[in-house]
């Protein structure tokens, strides 16, 4: 009796610790077995090509009103169907995702493998895919191209990224879209530490325009779930402010009000129609990245 695929369970720290990005990025996408599948970036759209004269059958929903109004003749608006977007990856390098729970696999490290594996994933399929690394301010852009030298610039600037700076997130995620060019993805990487009202507005406009967004959210299992009891010191990576409390007496109202912002993020994906996944600094990133896959099929599907 044949079972189902069973996965490589590719521990980040591994990953992490290999010093060869493009290595760890094949590894992770052959891991989830996506190499000879249909992309989960696929998009399904269409874009403005021309007008031509009205023609009995056409549907009407297509006419040309604007230019009826200054012409008095009908002309229809010609669509094509778009199903390869161009994708940015947006990667959150504010100082808060410096934070590791093993030597040397910060939750930068892991956004920068993750990332590096999407860009393999989309180049190899023949997919254009950009960059963009922000912390307070955008702090390096490269628009979406295809090819494998383009990939290599892609990945020597993950290599080489660190992090800096407080979260200015929706700044990041508008900048990211304006980069597209046309219509695309906008794939953002991050533990969404940031203005949640500044940063949902951020992704609603970016919907507005036409584009999917996908949420990659990273955590540490100690900000999941607090240490053992005993005193632990809290420490704003950003501000450097610093909490020493006890942990018993703060475990409760600590898992509550995470419950409660995780809860609001999964919410809010799912309203707005956002790919929301899961990509902790535990979690075997081969089955991150299958899960992205299945989660866009799934959303794909309930869109037709």
């Amino acid at each position: 009796m044949t079972g189902p695929p069973s996965t490589l369970a590719l521990d980040p720290a591994l990953l992490a610790r290999i010093a060869d990005l493009e290595l760890a990025a094949r590894l992770i996408v052959e891991g989830a077995r996506l190499g000879a599948h249909r992309s989960p970036f696929t998009g399904s759209g269409a874009e403005f090509q021309q007008m031509r004269p009205y023609l009995p059958g056409d549907d009407l929903k297509h006419l040309d009103w604007k230019h009826y109004a200054r012409t008095d003749r009908l002309f229809t608006r010609v669509y094509r169907e778009t199903t390869e977007w161009p994708v940015m990856l947006a990667v959150d390098a504010s100082r808060s995702m410096a934070l590791s729970s093993t030597p040397g696999v910060s939750k930068l490290r892991v956004a920068a493998v993750l990332a590096a594996a999407l860009a393999y994933l989309l180049v190899q399929q023949g997919e254009s895919v950009g960059l963009i690394a922000h912390g307070d301010e955008p702090r390096l852009q490269l628009p979406p191209r295809t090819g494998r030298p383009h990939l290599v610039r892609v990945l020597g600037q993950l290599d080489r990224l660190e992090p800096s700076g407080g979260t200015a997130l929706a700044r990041g995620i508008r900048t990211a879209a304006t980069r597209l060019g046309r219509r695309g993805i906008v794939a953002v990487i991050s533990d969404l530490f940031a203005d949640d009202d500044a940063t949902t507005a951020a992704v609603r406009e970016v919907r507005r325009m036409g584009h999917e967004v996908v949420l990659f959210h990273v955590l540490t299992p100690e900000e999941r779930v607090l240490p053992d009891d005993g005193d632990v010191s809290f420490e704003d990576l950003e501000t450097g402010e610093r909490v020493v409390t006890s942990v018993p007496a703060i475990r409760a109202a600590y898992v509550a009000r995470l419950g409660r912002f995780l809860g609001w993020w999964r919410s809010f994906a799912a309203g707005e129609g956002i790919t929301f996944v899961d990509a902790h600094t535990d979690a075997p990133l081969d089955a991150v990245l299958r899960a992205f896959s299945q989660q866009r099929a799934a959303l794909a599907g309930g869109s037709r």
